[in-house]
C-alpha cells in the first residue's frame, strides 16, 4: 500500500511530469542538476504546491522535512527549540541523535555553526514520528564524521521501516539504501 502515489502530476512552469510512488520502508534518491524539477517534486509531494495536471493520492502523513535553505528561530537556545518542537509534535526527544551529533544545545541557534544548525534541523525532522523524512541536500555544512554519521542513523531507521525521499548533488552516498531513483 503506498503513501504517496503521483500520476502524471506537473506544474506549467516544470518541464517534467511526475509519476512515482512512496511506499514504507521506500529509499527514494533524487538527483540531477539545478532546474531541473527536484524542489518542485517536493512541493508537490509535501502539498505546498498543487499540481496543475494530474493527481497525487496521498494517506494522511507526518513528513519530516529539511529543505535546502533552513531557517531556524535564531533568538531561541536549541534546547528549548527542541523541547518545544517535541511537545508540539507530541514525542520525546531523541536523545541519542542528540549524544551522536554533540549539537551545543545551551547556544542560541543564532551562536550555532552552519553544520551545527543543519544538525538541529535533520534531528527536528525525526521529531513527532513521521512516516516519511524529506531531505533537500542534508549534507550540507556536515563535516565528514557527520555525514558518516548521519548515514549510519539513516540506515537504522530504513532497517525500522522509515520510508525516506532524498534530494541531493551527491547521490553515490546513499547508493546502498536506494529502493528507487528519480533522475530529473
Amino acid at each position: 500500500m503506498h503513501l504517496i502515489k503521483l500520476c502524471e502530476a506537473k506544474k506549467h512552469y516544470c518541464p517534467k511530469v511526475f509519476n512515482l510512488v512512496i511506499e514504507k520502508n521506500d529509499f527514494i534518491l533524487v538527483s540531477g542538476e539545478n532546474g531541473k524539477g527536484k524542489t518542485t517534486l517536493i512541493e508537490l509531494i509535501l502539498g505546498f504546491k498543487h499540481p496543475d495536471q494530474g493527481i497525487i493520492d496521498k494517506k494522511k502523513l507526518k513528513i519530516g522535512y529539511v529543505p535546502e535553505v533552513m531557517m531556524l528561530p535564531p533568538l531561541i537556545k536549541a534546547s528549548e527549540y527542541l523541547e518545544t518542537l517535541s511537545k508540539v509534535k507530541k514525542d520525546m526527544l531523541h536523545e541519542d541523535l542528540i549524544h551522536l551529533f554533540n549539537i551545543p544545545l545551551y547556544k542560541y541557534i543564532y551562536q550555532l555553526s552552519k553544520g551545527n544548525q543543519q544538525k538541529l534541523a535533520i534531528l527536528s525532522a525525526f521529531i513527532g514520528k513521521p512516516d516519511l523524512i524529506i531531505f533537500d541536500e542534508p549534507f550540507s555544512g556536515l563535516d565528514d564524521t557527520s555525514m558518516n554519521d548521519l548515514m549510519i542513523y539513516i540506515k537504522k531507521k530504513v532497517d525500522s521501516g522509515l520510508s525516506f525521499l532524498v534530494s541531493t548533488h551527491k547521490p553515490q552516498l546513499f547508493t546502498e539504501l536506494v529502493t528507487k531513483r528519480v533522475h530529473l
